[in-house]
């Protein structure tokens, strides 16, 4: 790839590119608005930086990635920092908690459905609808079994 060198227009009294219908100029004197043309090399295609100088001496630089592993490094030790937390807090077993004040809500599901229906009582029924069925079992039936 061969560098090209272009003759750019530019301010002649802040020295930053003219545009084609005017330039807000950052310098405070008002004599020297001018224009003037500047040699330009381009950028480089590797770090994307303007040439300075001529392009044989330019030492390309690509841009740190430093940013962003310092940001992955602090979202580790902030999730490191959180599954120690999470892992110093005791165990609650909602079978056992004899709290009733208790506001986790495995516990209050527990118990408002131990106050609902209990497992004894779902045993009870089974075994008398059991009873008034068909206490022989399937040769009782009335119907065709195969």
């Amino acid at each position: 790839m061969g560098w090209s060198p272009r003759l750019n227009t530019v301010c002649a009294a802040c020295g930053r590119p003219r545009e084609l219908f005017g330039h807000v100029c950052v310098n405070p004197r008002r004599k020297g608005h001018g224009v003037r043309l500047r040699m330009s090399w381009g950028t480089c295609p590797k770090c994307r930086r303007k040439y300075t100088g001529t392009p044989a001496s330019h030492v390309c630089a690509p841009r740190s990635d430093f940013k962003k592993r310092k940001k992955a490094f602090e979202a580790e030790q902030a999730k490191r920092e959180r599954e120690k937390n999470r892992k110093a807090r005791p165990k609650h077993d909602y079978l056992e908690c004899s709290d009733a004040e208790c506001k986790r809500p495995t516990c209050v599901a527990y118990k408002t459905g131990r106050e609902q229906g209990d497992l004894e009582g779902y045993d009870r029924g089974w075994q008398q609808g059991y009873n008034r069925g068909y206490p022989d079992g399937q040769a009782a039936c009335p119907r065709d079994h195969k």
